[in-house]
């Protein structure tokens, strides 16, 4: 018998697609409705728009990027050995500082610091790296292939995916077929709703971290604040490698600025993840602030790291359920409006691009 761990990536890689296309499903949503076209070239515009976006981007920064990667490899002994000498600095600074306040215990990085040590590390590294270029080559075609896969899923998602949650709903009878859809629209909206605002919570901290990287005058600043936004998002590792990767990169290009830039990653983190953060999923999900911690801390307890990430969007949409099914509950009519935000699960309507939007509080338990 199989084992069900065998089937998380598969699972992965479906719940991936699957989150894609709700993020891209208000502009397929807009195209139908404004443009009066079927929903499969609507879908079809949509990644069009989306690769040529990508295909621009990837034209106006590749030679850039590949000259400032030259630069950079060209001038790493150099660097490094500014990097060592500013720890060697800062290390006999904190050895006085101990010294004069009585703390018996000093800091020996010579040894890890060096030059020749780093000289020999870098190397070493690259020839470790080298030795096994299949194996690297493998790693790369695997991560491309997840990301094409979600894509491609992501496509059978929005074209499809009206016509089978239709057919989920109609599994269960007419009597439960309007609260089955209202759940799935609930749980769509939420997940929907999470994304977009994590998305616009990275996209923030991308470009603040452009912006003090720039100040800095550090090299490759975009690039850098794009990777620390995409980090931003990777469950537990990805707060500490979001100012990790800045603060070596101005290590490296300008030492000097090493621990302003790193004391206001870290301030700026703080205030994105603990200020910003809540308010946005508040704002999008129609939660207290309160409430989305406690999606957090709950769901990490029950689920891990995954539960922790998906706890609020998940929270979300049990409240949205819990007070759609109150009214029947206490045994009183249905309100006017079952929820604080409003959801929609567009279908294919044919060439006059109407959508069978469904507003969450239009949705009418069966008697």
């Amino acid at each position: 018998m199989a084992n069900p761990r065998q089937l998380a990536p598969v699972l992965g890689l479906f719940f991936g697609g699957w989150l894609l296309s709700c993020v891209l499903e208000p502009v397929v949503a807009w195209l139908m409705r404004d443009s009066h076209v079927q929903r499969s070239t609507a879908v079809l515009a949509t990644y069009l728009v989306v690769l040529v976006a990508f295909t621009l981007v990837w034209i106006g920064v590749a030679p850039g990027l590949a000259s400032q990667i030259t630069a950079s490899v060209t001038n790493l002994p150099g660097q490094i050995d500014t990097a060592a000498r500013q720890g060697l600095a800062g290390q006999a600074l904190a050895n006085a500082w101990l010294a004069e306040h009585g703390v018996a215990i000093q800091l020996d990085l010579a040894s890890s610091l060096s030059l020749d040590g780093l000289a020999r590390l870098v190397p070493a590294q690259l020839e470790a790296t080298a030795s096994s270029p299949i194996a690297v080559v493998t790693g790369i075609m695997g991560v491309l292939a997840s990301l094409a896969m979600m894509l491609l899923l992501s496509v059978f998602f929005l074209v499809g995916g009206p016509q089978l949650a239709e057919q989920v709903t109609q599994a269960f009878g007419d009597r439960a077929a309007a609260d089955v859809r209202f759940v799935l629209t609930a749980v769509h909206d939420a997940f929907e709703s999470f994304a977009r605002a994590q998305l616009l919570q990275g996209g923030v901290y991308a470009g603040f971290v452009w912006a003090c990287l720039a100040v800095a005058q550090v090299d490759a600043a975009p690039l850098i604040g794009a990777a620390a936004g995409i980090l931003l998002l990777v469950p537990v590792i990805g707060a500490i490698l979001a100012v990790l990767v800045p603060v070596v990169a101005t290590l490296f290009w300008h030492p000097n600025a090493t621990l302003a830039i790193g004391a206001a990653l870290v301030l700026l983190e703080q205030l994105v993840l603990n200020v910003l953060g809540p308010r946005l999923m508040s704002q999008r999900l129609g939660l207290p602030p309160l409430l989305v911690f406690f999606g957090v801390l709950v769901g990490g307890q029950v689920g891990g790291v995954w539960g922790a990430v998906f706890g609020i969007p998940a929270l979300a949409a049990l409240l949205a359920c819990a007070d759609h099914f109150r009214p029947r509950w206490s045994r009183e009519q249905p309100p006017l409006q079952t929820s604080a935000f409003r959801m929609s699960a567009p279908s294919d309507q044919g060439s006059t691009g109407e959508s069978s939007a469904t507003p969450m509080n239009a949705v009418t338990p069966a008697a």
